[in-house]
């Protein structure tokens, strides 16, 4: 018996910096859409956290000795998110995605490279006050490395080149998600 190849899946990214609501609205919209949610700290932190623990430091990805992981890891995302995206399942792809958001086009692109028979980009803008509260709370290791230090920079948007921006002070979660699933082309 021969089956034919599944159409691909249609990706989601979101994006934005520690304590913007990735995972929790990422979970959300997966939820609506019975798709697959693939948060690159998922897919990568445990290997980071052994790495360091091997070598008996604080697993900090913004200390210096750890910045070659940063493209491993992303690497790891881009495997299981091509997985998916070539079985016909649509997945939502979890992850700072810092570099990426500066380009719309090169972010949209490394998506299609991945498989997706469509790509959607969205940002979520958190003011540093509230990332700092909500980083706090959820002490995960990745966090507490860093101590606490000053908010870093905003890092450059391309917000006109994507194609959702949302603030996550204006609304709920839930409230995001559904604006997501609404932008969110379906099969």
């Amino acid at each position: 018996m021969t089956t034919r190849p599944a159409d691909p899946g249609r990706l989601l990214c979101v994006g934005g910096a520690p304590g913007a609501g990735k995972t929790t609205v990422g979970a959300l919209v997966a939820g609506g859409r019975r798709a697959a949610l693939v948060d690159l700290d998922s897919v990568s932190t445990p290997l980071v956290e052994a790495v360091a623990a091997g070598l008996g430091v604080a697993a900090d990805l913004d200390a210096p000795r750890f910045a070659a992981l940063r493209d491993a890891r992303y690497a790891c995302l881009a495997a299981v998110l091509a997985d998916c995206l070539r079985a016909g399942v649509d997945a939502v792809a979890v992850a700072p995605f810092t570099r990426e958001a500066a380009d719309g086009s090169a972010w949209r692109s490394w998506g299609l490279g991945l498989g997706a028979r469509s790509v959607t980009t969205c940002w979520l803008d958190v003011d540093p006050a509230t990332a700092a509260a909500r980083t706090a709370a959820r002490a995960a290791a990745r966090d507490l490395a860093k101590g606490a230090p000053a908010p870093p920079p905003a890092p450059p948007v391309d917000r006109a080149g994507l194609d959702l921006v949302l603030d996550t002070a204006a609304e709920v979660p839930g409230g995001l998600a559904a604006r997501i699933l609404s932008s969110w082309p379906g099969r």
